[in-house]
Formats: structure tokens, C-alpha cells, sequence
């Protein structure tokens, strides 16, 4: 298995590769999801590379944030061109438009999916891997089965986090830095609110990963790279932490009997932690035992005697070890030859001149020769081959050096090299038909309870009702449509938010797939890729709606997920209005109401508060419950507790409106979430009656509503 390191900055990177990583992921100046790590320049990242592979190691670059119209193509293109041509090992994504872009550009560049797409199972994995993905970085909620079967039954590359921070939120679907202060974590400057105390307490404060004890369960699980968090931390802290996976992964390779020693554990501990480590979620859903009660506050207490020894052992120059000989003969030229463990080369210099006075000695030749200054190099051995009465300039001496050993590097990185195209590919979405723009929306409610559903069914001017699969299994799904087609509506059915082994356990059953085409939804929302991949693979009926949380904030993004299959999308919520394309490529539907989930979670605040529902033996998973966080600003946001796909939601503590600035889409969408039934009902009464006066809603002057991003954009 492959130890991947984190690189926040050039000397992070050495440090990594001296305690004996393998590879490292690095972000540069643009586009990656740690806009605040020391990131190297262009000409950094150039050099980078150059040193990575002089020492047989890789770097992967993250260009994993998403992409606006504006940036996905020149500027794209111009950023990695040079970089493809150095050599660069990888990339890793997450916007669907950024990979299907390089995937063009550099088609000898292997592509990595990002943690951030969000890709829970073997069907998202396949249709990926499908499409050109090389490797998947697994979110970290999975557990030692799940990795299991994406490795089985696809066989794709798999990465997956074994030490540093965890997120609340799954990676990618967390949204409440950029609601709250505008810093988005899909933009890579996430202002981490999870790490804040709330009202009772830190209930989102995650514990820090340490699978040490992991490690041969992971190796039986097929995954192939194993990755350390941590762009953000020092070097001392990259160094330490490699050095200890890197003993036990050599250990585990050896075949010895494999036991962690505690003194390993505790050094791991000193170099960073919150409080306690967690062991992740490989044997568990979730757990209060991951939070760490004591908000942002954390320990470093690394003793003084184990920082020198870390500094001495890894933060030192790490110079390539070389062999070489030089023959000085008298009357012959001057040759170098050099070798290493890959390659050799041998050069020459200008005939050796006979001592006037008193002749070169061995010992002087060594001296110049062995000052290989600010090269890559350092000789472990070298030869000197003197006969005659020699006499050679310094100046040649030196210059014959730095000729071979410039010689050696080229020769070594020659294999990295490749050309790329002098011009960026055409984007795929210019060759793609826009639609015209629609006169007047349809207007679409998602319901969240009977109760809500009940209320709304009878209302003009509602063209059609997500129905949630959460409340609404498969075997109930054929009367609630049944109900809502009565109504003269489009039934729609809303998957969960995360499709994980849980909720594909009971949707890949035959009676259930039988009653969703029994049932025959006019469409389906689908949350992430392995929804997407699932309905497609079981030929299952209705237009294919992709939900905000697939994200497309780039015409090339839509062009792709339009390849794939998809019918319709929903808009992002993150972006500014000026930064959606006014063309659209095919249908688009836009919430105008609702609170937005901020954070969607493995994790559930119920159970860290007050105990598991379904271990306190509540007997329904009809309806939704609701519990709360309150900020230090008196902030009250619902937390739903969603059993049957066990996750939780988060919710913005106000409203979504956009009814009164939104934009002439396919559709329009009032979310519901804690709202009662009369709520629902005032709510969706508000905007019908106004689409049918052909007027656009205005925003009511009682309560308390937010524009989101809509007017305010992200960083």
C-alpha cells in the first residue's frame, strides 16, 4: 500500500519523503481545498516535481474545488500545461466539469476523485471508473465492508484517510461555512464552524482519525493508498506522524506479527490531537465517543527530546546518493562518470595539462568534486582514478561537475516529460444545444412529513411533489403516488441524501425495485452518483433530477452529467447570481424557499444530545424528528434525525428565499423541512397564487429569511 503524506508547503513535502512517504498530495496557488496552506508557486510546484521524482517518489495536485464558468477553461489550462509536462503524477478533482476538461486536455494525466464527490458505493465508483477515473478517495465514513465491496466489484484504485481531522459533515456536502460567513469549504477556505461550542455543549466538534490499529483490516479490504491529513500542520508534524505509519506499514509488508506499541501511539498523540483520537468509522456508523466535548481546544505536547530527534532525522537536507568516478590522466581528457541505482552518465573534459610545479594530489580533486552545493546530489562514493603529473584547473573541475550531474538529472526526469497540446480543448458544452428560456416556471414542492403532504395536495398551482424515501419506502411509494397523481400533480420521488450500504441493502431487493416500477414515479431526485448509476442500472422509471448537492456550477460539469444520463439538474446553492450561465443545457430547476441543508452527517445530534431514537425504542420512521443546536449568537438550527437511512441534517436556522429574484428556470422548488402543516400550506398558497397571476412572489415582510449566497457569491 502506497503512504500518501499531506504537503502544505515545499518543506512539508521533503520532510514527508525523508520519513519515508511514498507520495504527497500538494496544492498550488489555484484551486485547491486548503486556499490557506503555504502553497508553492508555479515554479514551486515545477520544482517540486523535479524532486519527487529524482527521489522515485510521486505528487498528485489538488484542483479539487469547484470551478466557475469563468475559470474552467484558459485559465485552467494555462495553470497545469506546464506542470503535464513535468511530469506531474496525478490531479485530484472534484468538480464533474474539471475531470471531464483535463480528462480531454491531458489525456495521459491519471485523474483522482476527490473525498469531496462523495462517492459512497460500488455503483458510483463503476460508472467513474467507466468515465476515465483512475482512483477514489473514499469519504471517511465508510466502513471495512463497504470498502470492501467498492473494491470487489469494481477494482478501482481506492484511498482512503487514516490519520488527522475528521469532518462532521460528509466532505463536499457541508455548506455552512459558506452560509454563515460566506467562506466555502467547496472553494477551499472552509472557517471550520464545527469546531465551535454550541448551546449544551461542542456537539460537532469531530475527535482526530489514528487508524494505526486499522492498517491490516484496510489491507484486506483492498485499498490500495492510504492518506494522512494534514495540509495545514508543520513540517515536524508531517515527518513524525510518516515516520510512525511508515514502520508499521514496512512491518505489515514484512509479514511480522503485527502489534501496535504504545510509545508509537503516544508520540502520535503529542504531535497533534483534540483531546482523545478516534478510530474512524471502520467498525462503527457513528458514536458520541468520536466528538470531542472540549470545542476548539486542542494539545501539543510534543517533549522537547522527540522534536530534535524528528528534526534531525527528517528535517535535514535529503540529497539523492550517487556513485561516480573521475580519471585524471595526464595527457588524456577529464572524465566523469556517475551512476545511481535508475542511471549512469559519463562526461568529459578538456585534456589533462602537465604540472609545471608541483603536481595535483587525489585529495584535491575530491574537494571539488565533492561539493555538489545546491544540486540534487551527494556522492556516497567516489573514485579517483589519478596517473601522470597532472595539473587541472579549478574552474574546469567545477564546471565538469555540474555538467555531468545536470547531465544525470535530465537524464533521469527524461522519462517524466511529455508534450502537451498548444491549445485547451473546446469546451464539450459549446457543441450542446442551449434551451430556450421558459416563460414561467413550473413550481414543485418537497415535502418532509404526511402531514405537510396532506396539506398541500389540494392546492392550485402546484405542478408536482417530491415525495421523501426516507418517510416514504418503496413498498408504501405506489399509494403516495397514486395520491398525489389524484391530486392532478407529477409525483416525484426524493431519494436519501447519502446512498450507502444501509439504504442499497433494501432498494437492490427485487420486491423493492419491482414496487418503485409498480409505482412508476414521474421522476426521481437523486443526491449523489451512486443514485444516479443505481436507477440507471436497474432501468427504473422517471426523469432523472439531479439535486443541488451534484454539483454543476460549470457549463462543462452539466454537459457531463448530461452524458451520463441525467434529465435535469437542480442549480447550485453557493453561487452568485451573476455566475450562473444564462443559457442552460437542459432542464434546471432552482430552490426559491427553504432552509438549505448546511450539513449532512453520518453523525446525529440526537444521539450525542439525549441517545439513539431506535435504541430508545421509537416506534416510527414515518414522520421526521427534530432536535436543535443553538450558536453563540442565539442562532437556532433544526437538526432531523433521518433513521431509516441512519444520517442527520442540519438545517439553516432561517429560510431561503428567493421568490422575488429568482431566475426564469424549468422549474421552481419550495423545500420543506420543520414547517407544520399550516406553514406548508401558507407557504406553497404564497407562491401558487402568484405564478398564476404571472407576477413573481414577494418576499413577506413577517419572518425572518436569508438570500444565501444568491446576492453574496463565495470566496
Amino acid at each position: 500500500m502506497e503512504l500518501l503524506a499531506p504537503a502544505g508547503s515545499f518543506d512539508s513535502m521533503t520532510a514527508a519523503f525523508h520519513a519515508g512517504a511514498d507520495a504527497v498530495y500538494m496544492g498550488g496557488p489555484r484551486f485547491g481545498a486548503r486556499a490557506y496552506a503555504d502553497n508553492p508557486d508555479d515554479g514551486g510546484l515545477l520544482r517540486a516535481i523535479d524532486y519527487t521524482h529524482l527521489r522515485g517518489k510521486r505528487l498528485y495536485l489538488t484542483v479539487n474545488t469547484l470551478l466557475k464558468n469563468t475559470e474552467i477553461g484558459d485559465e485552467l489550462y494555462t495553470y497545469l500545461k506546464p506542470l503535464y509536462e513535468a511530469g506531474l503524477d496525478a490531479v485530484i478533482v472534484q468538480d464533474l466539469g474539471v475531470f471531464s476538461f483535463l480528462k480531454e486536455a491531458f489525456p495521459a494525466l491519471p485523474l483522482h476523485g476527490s473525498t469531496q464527490m462523495t462517492v459512497c458505493g460500488p455503483e458510483g465508483a463503476a460508472l467513474m471508473k467507466a468515465q476515465g477515473l483512475k482512483r477514489l478517495v473514499l469519504p471517511r465514513e465508510l466502513s471495512l465492508g463497504e470498502i470492501r465491496r467498492i473494491y470487489d466489484e469494481t477494482g478501482i484504485d481506492l484511498e482512503v484517510f487514516i490519520h488527522g481531522a475528521l469532518c462532521y459533515c460528509y466532505s463536499g456536502q457541508c455548506l455552512m461555512s459558506s452560509f454563515l460567513g460566506g467562506r466555502s469549504g467547496n472553494r477551499g477556505r472552509c472557517a471550520q464552524p464545527c469546531r465551535l461550542a454550541y448551546e449544551g455543549g461542542s456537539f460537532l466538534n469531530m475527535r482526530d482519525l489514528c487508524a494505526l490499529d486499522a492498517l491490516p483490516a484496510l489491507q484486506k479490504a483492498g485499498v490500495k493508498s492510504l492518506k494522512i491529513e494534514g495540509r495545514m500542520k508543520s513540517p515536524l508534524y508531517t515527518a513524525g506522524v510518516v515516520s510512525v505509519y511508515r514502520k508499521y506499514l514496512d512491518a505489515l509488508e514484512e509479514g511480522a506479527a503485527y502489534r501496535v506499541h504504545e510509545k508509537d501511539r503516544q508520540l502520535l498523540f503529542e504531535l497533534f490531537n483534540r483531546g482523545e483520537f478516534t478510530d474512524g468509522y471502520f467498525k462503527r456508523h457513528n458514536g458520541k465517543e468520536m466528538i470531542n466535548p472540549a470545542g476548539k481546544q486542542t494539545r501539543i505536547s510534543l517533549p522537547p527530546e522527540k522534536e530534535e530527534m524528528i528534526r534531525d532525522a527528517y528535517l535535514s537536507p535529503d540529497p539523492v546518493p550517487v556513485k561516480g568516478k573521475i580519471s585524471v590522466i595526464e595527457g588524456k581528457e577529464t572524465e566523469l562518470y556517475i551512476e545511481t541505482e535508475e542511471s549512469f552518465i559519463l562526461e568529459k573534459g578538456s585534456p589533462v595539462q602537465t604540472a609545471k610545479a608541483r603536481p595535483m594530489e587525489a585529495e584535491q580533486i575530491r574537494k571539488q568534486i565533492l561539493k555538489t552545493g545546491e544540486s540534487s546530489f551527494v556522492f556516497s562514493d567516489l573514485e579517483i582514478d589519478l596517473q601522470g603529473s597532472c595539473f587541472v584547473p579549478v574552474s574546469e573541475l567545477n564546471a565538469l561537475r555540474r555538467k555531468a550531474l545536470g547531465s544525470l538529472e535530465e537524464t533521469l526526469l527524461a522519462p517524466f516529460r511529455r508534450m502537451a497540446k498548444e491549445t485547451g480543448p473546446l469546451a464539450k458544452a459549446s457543441g450542446l444545444k442551449p434551451l430556450p428560456v421558459p416563460a414561467s416556471p413550473a413550481l414543485r414542492v418537497l415535502v418532509n412529513s404526511r402531514l405537510q403532504l396532506e396539506a398541500i395536495l389540494p392546492l392550485p398551482g402546484v405542478a408536482g411533489i417530491y415525495l421523501p424515501a426516507d418517510y416514504i419506502p418503496p413498498e408504501n411509494l405506489n399509494e403516495a403516488v397514486r395520491a398525489v397523481h389524484a391530486a392532478g400533480k407529477k409525483a416525484y420521488y426524493a431519494l436519501p441524501f447519502v446512498f450507502r450500504q444501509m439504504s442499497r441493502i433494501v432498494y437492490e431487493k427485487e420486491a423493492c425495485l419491482n414496487a418503485i416500477r409498480e409505482a412508476a414515479p414521474d421522476g426521481v431526485l437523486l443526491r449523489s452518483l451512486d443514485e444516479l448509476a443505481f436507477w440507471i442500472r436497474h432501468d427504473l422509471p422517471g426523469e432523472k433530477i439531479l439535486d443541488a448537492g451534484v454539483y454543476s456550477w460549470n457549463h462543462e460539469a452539466e454537459a457531463f452529467l448530461k452524458g451520463l444520463g441525467a434529465d435535469a439538474l437542480t442549480l447550485p446553492l453557493e453561487l452568485h447570481e451573476k455566475d450562473y450561465a444564462d443559457s442552460a443545457l437542459f432542464p434546471r430547476e432552482q430552490v426559491v424557499y427553504g432552509r438549505v441543508p448546511l450539513m449532512i452527517s453520518a453523525q446525529c445530534v440526537q444521539r450525542t444530545k439525549d441517545g439513539c431514537l431506535k435504541e430508545k425504542g421509537r416506534p416510527a420512521l414515518e414522520e421526521p424528528y427534530f432536535t436543535e443546536l443553538t450558536d453563540r449568537t442565539g442562532a437556532v438550527f433544526p437538526c432531523e434525525s433521518r433513521c431509516r437511512s441512519c444520517l442527520s441534517v442540519i438545517y439553516n436556522a432561517v429560510p431561503l428565499y428567493l421568490g422575488d429574484v429568482a431566475r426564469r428556470e424549468a422549474a421552481w422548488r419550495i423545500q420543506l423541512s420543520n414547517e407544520t402543516a399550516a406553514e406548508a400550506e401558507r407557504i406553497v398558497r404564497h407562491f401558487g397564487e402568484a405564478l398564476a397571476q404571472g407576477v413573481k412572489p414577494q418576499r413577506p415582510a413577517d419572518g425572518s429569511f436569508t438570500r444565501g449566497n444568491y446576492k453574496r457569491g463565495v470566496l
